[in-house]
């Protein structure tokens, strides 16, 4: 899989990882922002529509980049995120 849309993916001036309120619901689901996920939609040039069809890909990208920026600025680690990290590519 290429990953250069993840390396490319431009990420909302003003808000933080914290912003998109990830959480696990009663389903073993994730849920999240999804005004902030249409916003960077926007940003990005993706039809949120489309990505409405299928935010595995999209959502999956979305918290890695803005997850691994939110590490390197020297963020603390979130239990979820690191719980997800270590289960592999299972964000869907």
């Amino acid at each position: 899989m290429s990953t250069d849309s993840v390396l490319t993916l431009k990420l909302p001036e003003g808000y933080t990882f914290s912003d998109l309120k990830v959480r696990r619901c009663d389903d073993d689901a994730i849920d999240l922002d999804m005004d902030l996920v249409k916003l960077i939609c926007q940003i990005n040039g993706l039809n949120f529509d489309k990505v409405l069809q299928n935010p595995g890909p999209v959502v999956t990208s979305i918290l890695t980049v803005w997850y691994k920026s939110h590490l390197a600025q020297g963020g603390a680690p979130d239990a979820l995120m690191e719980e997800l990290k270590s289960q592999g590519p299972r964000l869907n």
